[in-house]
């Protein structure tokens, strides 16, 4: 995995407006399976996997869920939480989480997670198929901002795609960032930063970061990970 991408910054805040357009555009028909796909396969995650995978994390007091998308995550965190606050780099999908989820106790919060900086601390962060779309080059930032979030003695739990799941994809390289191009029901073709993380190799990299990280593969083409407060000082850029 390249640590810098290759991809001028210019071209690097392009590529993160494309995702950010099309989950804008994809949201309305997002949880629809009726609708076409928006990759070669869907590869979703069972329901009843997910809601293993957040029993098993069994956050607990305040959380916060990163890039919450439509809700897959949202409900069952939900089960678990005193308060849920949830935020998503689109509007659109924060109507479809509230729709979904349909309970006033979560807090939503539209933010930009490549340009945000928490105003308050958490007992717990999870985000669920939100790190394959940072790029390479903000990993380190992004988990510094993930630190942030959390309270002393406070976890951070996550999943997404691991290698298995670029089968899914029409994966392909873009001057080193890992790409790849979704297409919203009328055709229109958007790039998307899309790394598909080895789990040891993940594990690794958190590790060597500070966190206390477990990170192992799960189901058909998933990984699962979760980690406690940085071990020795927040994640430096």
């Amino acid at each position: 995995m390249n640590d810098v991408d290759e991809l001028p910054d210019d071209g690097l805040d392009e590529l993160l407006a494309s995702q950010r357009r099309f989950y804008e555009l994809r949201a309305p028909d997002y949880a629809d399976v009726t609708k076409l796909t928006d990759r070669k396969h869907r590869g979703l995650m069972p329901t009843a996997e997910v809601r293993a995978i957040v029993d098993d994390f069994a956050p607990a007091g305040d959380v916060l869920e990163l890039a919450c998308g439509a809700g897959g995550f949202t409900r069952d965190l939900l089960r678990h939480a005193d308060t849920l606050t949830a935020v998503d780099g689109s509007a659109r999908m924060l109507e479809l989480n509230r729709e979904i989820v349909g309970d006033p106790a979560v807090e939503y919060r539209h933010v930009d997670l490549f340009d945000w900086s928490p105003d308050r601390t958490y007992d717990a962060v999870f985000f669920g198929f939100w790190l394959s779309h940072v790029p390479p080059s903000r990993f380190e930032s992004f988990w510094t901002m993930v630190a942030a979030c959390l309270r002393p003695g406070g976890r951070v739990g996550f999943v997404d795609e691991d290698p298995r799941a670029r089968a899914h994809e029409l994966a392909h390289s873009n001057e080193g960032v890992p790409t790849a191009t979704r297409r919203l029901p009328d055709g229109t073709p958007h790039d998307i930063v899309k790394v598909f993380w080895d789990p040891s190799e993940l594990q690794e990299r958190l590790t060597g970061l500070g966190w206390h990280a477990t990170v192992r593969a799960t189901g058909a083409s998933f990984y699962v990970g979760n980690g406690g407060w940085p071990a020795n000082s927040l994640p430096t850029t």
